[in-house]
């Protein structure tokens, strides 16, 4: 039987320890999602159990071959999803005994999601899933190995059953820990009523005559002695009985407008009639479209729909049609890692380009999961997903007003996703984001753009009452009248009346 056995395992990165693992096994059928913060070792464990990296001790038992597929980045004809599906569809037709997976819905689009989670469940072979996509976890996987604290240990179930483990293990931690603050307290009490009577027994009476209390020092003082000695002891040995650690909790961050360049204007982006075409492909046919100040756009659509390539022409301004307002001062997110400067620190990158406060970025940094240690480590130390992080965050904090941001969500964690949803929805400027992560998008979205069938529109806003039958026209045609009649109609809403009208006839 296909069978992976770690024992014993320790490795350590630059000098420091990263994980260790006491014992784990996972055998033939298993479906094990490994969890853990960007830079806490999971891609480095793949390459263990892959034969990659031989550079840590303990016993290692892997008796199949192993089929890895690892995180992939956008080539020159192929987005993200289309390389990654590529890949999955290499590894799955070889029919692995074992197959490693890192990150593989990652730029995928809902259908090929939806398609991944159907091959991963039919999948009978021993399945190891690097993934913070938590609908595909709780999808696909039966066991997870978290990857937290430096040790890497199992729980049973999907990332649901182990998410709701570690919160009663939260909230036992939190109770035990108030409940050992508030004996310490206590004992500090009795420590300092103690030392009052200690202090009284020292005066004496005050009925006592000048003999007696002369008389009485010596034993008044070894009486006296003798209680704050034992108080003293009690302290001590309640701190010595100290078990419960202090639960972490994330500091919150307070975003101010006027930390960001002003805005000025009603209209961040302006598209008229715009035909957006790439590779020789028609991507946006005659589209229309406005995105306005302090909105959260969210651009939908396939796989090689356009999506990033519409960013790119907004940026570039040299599309017909489509304008950007000068007041907009643009922050552009899209995992280029080479706009990095490898020899400075990670402070010094995020310094360099921000207006913010000192704490503030602290704060936003620890959020996204580059706390205090990170600060003095050379950018070219990061792992990937550390070097997102920090790419991230060097666009989230920087001078600008409008955020362009194309999968954000790749390849981060799912604390540094809650951190940066919250960021968003707290973001003073305009966002334009592009996303797979569809609870991202409902938390963060406050308009969503839907690139489907060269169009470019609003789900929200389409008529939806109308349906195909030819007896609807006179009400559509109805309602076509009354959008060309009101002033405040979108363009958007009048275009896809009017297909609904076209395919009728």
């Amino acid at each position: 039987m296909t069978e992976i056995q770690l024992t014993k395992i320790s490795k350590t990165m630059a000098g420091r320890p990263l994980f260790e693992i006491d014992k784990l096994t996972a055998t033939m059928g298993d479906h094990i999602g490994i969890v853990g913060r960007n830079g806490s070792g999971k891609s480095t464990l793949a390459h263990i159990l892959t034969g990659d990296d031989q550079d840590y001790s303990g016993q290692l038992i892997v008796d199949e071959s192993v089929v890895y597929v690892p995180q992939i980045a956008p080539t020159a004809n192929q987005s993200g999803g289309q390389a990654m599906l590529t890949r999955i569809r290499q590894a799955l037709g070889q029919r692995p005994s074992i197959l490693i997976l890192d990150e593989p819905s990652s730029n995928l689009d809902e259908t090929h999601q939806i398609w991944l989670i159907k091959q991963l469940r039919q999948y009978r072979g021993l399945l190891l899933l690097i993934s913070h996509d938590r609908q595909l976890l709780n999808a696909v996987t039966t066991q997870t190995w978290a990857v937290e604290q430096q040790r890497v240990t199992a729980y049973p179930g999907n990332y649901q059953h182990y998410q709701e483990i570690k919160d009663q293990q939260l909230v036992t931690q939190e109770a035990a820990y108030h409940r050992q603050n508030q004996h310490q307290r206590n004992l500090l009490a009795a420590q300092q009523a103690r030392h009052e009577k200690a202090q009284r027994i020292r005066k004496g009476n005050s009925h006592m005559s000048a003999g007696e209390r002369a008389n009485s020092k010596s034993t008044r003082e070894a009486t006296a002695a003798k209680i704050e000695r034992t108080a003293k002891r009690m302290v001590e040995r309640g701190q010595r009985e100290l078990t419960a650690a202090k639960p972490f909790t994330q500091s919150g961050f307070k975003l101010v407008a006027t930390d960001f360049p002003r805005f000025t204007g009603k209209v961040v982006v302006a598209a008229r009639d715009v035909t957006l075409r790439e590779y020789g492909k028609t991507l946006l046919k005659k589209t229309s479209f406005q995105i306005k100040p302090q909105s959260r756009v969210a651009l939908v659509g396939p796989n090689g729909s356009g999506k990033t390539t519409l960013l790119r022409a907004i940026l570039a301004g040299q599309t017909t049609g489509l304008t950007l307002a000068p007041a907009a001062k643009v922050g552009v997110f899209n995992q280029d890692m080479t706009m990095l400067d490898d020899a400075i620190t990670v402070w010094e990158t995020v310094r360099r380009g921000s207006h913010l406060p000192d704490q503030t970025l602290r704060n936003v940094m620890g959020a996204l999961g580059l706390p205090a240690r990170f600060y003095p480590q050379m950018v070219a130390e990061l792992s990937g997903g550390e070097l997102v992080k920090l790419q991230l965050v060097r666009i989230l904090v920087g001078d600008y007003n409008v955020l362009m941001l194309d999968e954000p969500t790749n390849y981060l964690d799912v604390d540094a996703l809650d951190a940066l949803a919250d960021y968003l929805q707290h973001y003073p400027g305009t966002v334009i984001f592009v996303s797979h992560d569809e609870p991202f998008r409902e938390a963060v979205a406050t308009m969503t753009l839907q690139l489907k069938d060269q169009q470019l529109t609003d789900p929200t806003q389409v008529v939806t009452e109308v349906n195909s039958a030819a007896s609807d026209l006179p009400l559509l045609q109805f309602k076509y009248d009354q959008l060309m009649a009101d002033p405040m109609a979108k363009t958007a809403d009048i275009q896809a009346l009017r297909q609904q009208i076209d395919a009728l006839k």
